[in-house]
């Protein structure tokens, strides 16, 4: 219930939204521990459109999907025991970075030259735009000597 409030998919859906997305992590198995890269996007895109297909009255909403999933591993990563508890530092470099309109601003200025898509917004965000994102996310870490899912951190202090 903490990692995904109320603004964390604000306006993405019809009342029961929040709720239906707590519901599905809550049941989301973290034992992925012993995954490549590829293994854990083919965990991460399957989940994704698990999720989506629960989605009352947004069925469409894959952006939202993906956002309430890495933000939900985010929180896990970040959470000391269950950090512990499920191995979750070996897919530091596989986590993707939560986007949202602040995350995508801070990718423009720090990235220009990713030829990045227009955005939109969470719903109309689509697998192939967010892989290009998080693409760009990877190389802004990687100039910064650090990886993708810390520059959430990092943009969210930026004024």
């Amino acid at each position: 219930n903490i990692s995904i409030g109320a603004s964390t998919l604000r306006g993405q859906g019809p009342p029961g939204f929040v709720r239906t997305a707590r519901e599905f992590l809550i049941e989301l198995n973290l034992r992925i521990d012993n995954i490549n890269e590829e293994q854990f996007k083919n965990w991460l895109d399957e989940n994704t459109e698990k999720l989506m297909e629960k989605f009352p009255g947004a069925k469409n909403n894959w952006g939202a999907a993906r956002k309430a999933i890495n933000v939900f591993l985010e929180e896990a990563f970040y959470n000391r025991f269950l950090a512990e508890e499920y191995n979750l530092h070996k897919l530091e470099e596989f986590l993707e970075i939560p986007l949202d309109n602040h995350v995508v601003t801070e990718l423009i200025k720090h990235g220009n030259r990713c030829n990045l898509p227009k955005w939109n917004s969470i719903k109309k965000l689509t697998l192939a735009d967010n892989e290009i994102y998080q693409n760009c996310a990877r190389e802004v870490a990687n100039e910064k000597r650090t990886k993708r899912i810390y520059l959430d951190l990092e943009f969210w202090r930026s004024p």
